[in-house]
């Protein structure tokens, strides 16, 4: 008779008890897990942040350039309707919402509740660099923004310049 002996050993079942090194490296991957979900977080809502703000920049620099644009307009319009009287202006003038010009330097907000504008004309009898003997005037808008410093304010501005003739006497169309 022959007998067959086998070395096998009979499979213990499985331990669902972890070891102490075990559990500590499931802690370590949970902790890296939710460190990675909150910096991803994190970079999400800075970039959301810095869309927003450079969107109500973007807002607030054309808001200024059609205020700017607007007031231009309306020094068009004073020197064709009163040229005589607009080639004497000289210096700043607080150029306010409703279109007048105030005769000192704007120091506070006077459009919209955001925004200053001024316009800066050349002194009479001295000529400019880019106008000439014509007219130099400078329409400036100013706002702020959280980007402003106490001590600058109105950092942001948005500026137009332009030279206008004096056709008084002449026979050109103004």
């Amino acid at each position: 008779m022959v007998m067959l002996v086998t070395n096998k050993k009979e499979a213990s079942p499985p331990s669902h008890k972890a070891s102490a090194g075990e559990a500590g490296q499931t802690i370590i991957e949970a902790t890296i897990a939710l460190a990675s979900i909150l910096l991803t977080l994190a970079a999400i809502s800075i970039a959301i942040s810095t869309g927003v703000s450079n969107s109500q920049f973007a807002k607030q620099q054309t808001q200024a350039s059609k205020y700017a644009q607007g007031g231009m307009e309306q020094l068009r319009y004073l020197r064709n309707t009163d040229p005589t009287s607009f080639f004497l202006k000289e210096g700043t003038k607080c150029f306010n919402e409703d279109n007048s010009l105030d005769y000192f330097p704007c120091t506070a907000v006077n459009i919209a509740n955001s925004f200053k504008r001024e316009a800066e004309f050349s002194k009479n009898g001295i000529p400019t660099t880019e106008c000439e003997d014509d007219k130099k005037v400078t329409v400036s808008v100013y706002w702020a923004s959280g980007k402003c410093s106490s001590a600058n304010t109105f950092c942001h501005k948005s500026q137009l310049v332009s030279c206008f003739v004096n056709q008084v006497g002449s026979s050109s169309q103004l």
